[in-house]
């Protein structure tokens, strides 16, 4: 055992008696104290023995993706025993005093924050996973690939689940975008399984990873169409009318981790780590289709939602196009040379 998983056991003992003391008072404090004791818990399980790794269908699963679907699966399931345990309080209490119909609240402000704190974590753990899975020969980068996705979608649609309950902005969000990104996440299983050097993987990922997202923001602004039938004059009267209002926050947030992308795809034959190229004709016309899918899907959004924000992020990426092209050839007349 190491020096972090005694620690995280010991955070999830401090969690584990404030929950005793809280269930007293409070059943949503003490679902939300039993929530961190599990979360520190697992966590100083996983992260204590310091070659944690599972052998699956031939790959090697690290202690990261371990430790995401670990998350994901607690978050899940608290989400539903809370949605179940409301609606039998809701039922008895119906039963009992069927006057008071609508007096019944669903407020667990606890549980709600702590889920949201938890979701981001999760995301950004999964950007860290991608980055992680591009920097090593596992053979189970596809076996990864597709824990991430599984997982970031099963978290993000419990998410969105507890908002059709109770609504918040901070678990709309997270949820859209954990759902979104697990999506993009599962693209990266069409790429083939390949031995090559770093510097020759590392594209396909970042285009995958690229064109996943641009397909989810056709895919949010689709909705973001069919959900105005949820307006009443302009004002949303259900959770999925305000759920509505987040979308074009959400396309420009994945236009931005897009932009990322490409830009690593532009620089990455140049970075002082890398020392290689990736100038095959292959790689650079998808490079080029997914450059332009992108730059074409932010300039008609830009055009249509008069998002300025959206307009800037395809002229960045324009930009990332050119430069694409320039270091590519750049390294062509190298090779020639």
């Amino acid at each position: 055992m190491t020096l972090v998983g005694y620690s995280l056991f010991g955070a999830a003992a401090i969690a584990l008696i404030y929950f005793i003391f809280a269930l007293s008072k409070s059943n949503a404090i003490g679902a939300s104290a039993l929530l961190w004791a599990i979360i520190f818990s697992t966590s100083g399980l996983i992260w204590g023995q310091a070659d944690t790794a599972v052998e699956l269908l031939g790959g090697t699963v690290g202690q990261l993706t371990i430790w995401i679907v670990a998350i994901g699966l607690i978050l899940t399931f608290f989400i539903a025993a809370e949605g179940i345990i409301e609606h039998k309080r809701a039922w008895k209490k119906l039963r009992s005093t069927p006057h008071s119909i609508g007096e019944h609240s669903l407020s667990w402000p606890g549980l709600d924050d702590s889920c949201s704190a938890l979701g981001l974590v999760m995301l950004l753990a999964v950007f860290t996973q991608l980055s992680m899975v591009m920097k090593c020969c596992w053979a189970g980068e596809r076996i990864t690939a597709i824990l991430l996705g599984a997982s970031s979608m099963t978290t993000g649609v419990a998410l969105l689940r507890l908002v059709t309950r109770r609504w918040s902005i901070a678990l709309a969000d997270i949820g859209l975008a954990l759902l979104s990104i697990g999506i993009a996440t599962l693209f990266l299983i069409v790429l083939p399984t390949s031995d090559e050097l770093l510097e020759v993987r590392m594209l396909p990922r970042y285009n995958t990873i690229l064109i996943g997202l641009t397909v989810m923001i056709w895919v949010w602004e689709w909705l973001y169409g069919v959900w105005e039938q949820q307006l009443d004059g302009g004002v949303p009267w259900t959770t999925t009318g305000r759920m509505r209002s987040r979308l074009p926050r959400m396309n420009v947030a994945l236009a931005l981790v897009a932009m990322i992308c490409a830009g690593m795809m532009s620089v990455w034959p140049r970075l002082r780590l890398i020392g290689g190229h990736d100038a095959t004709f292959m790689r650079i016309a998808f490079g080029v289709i997914g450059h332009l899918f992108l730059t074409l899907t932010l300039i008609r959004l830009a055009r249509r939602w008069k998002h300025p924000q959206l307009g800037v992020l395809a002229g960045l990426t324009a930009i990332s196009l050119c430069a694409f092209l320039v270091i590519r050839l750049s390294v062509f007349s190298e090779i020639e040379t």
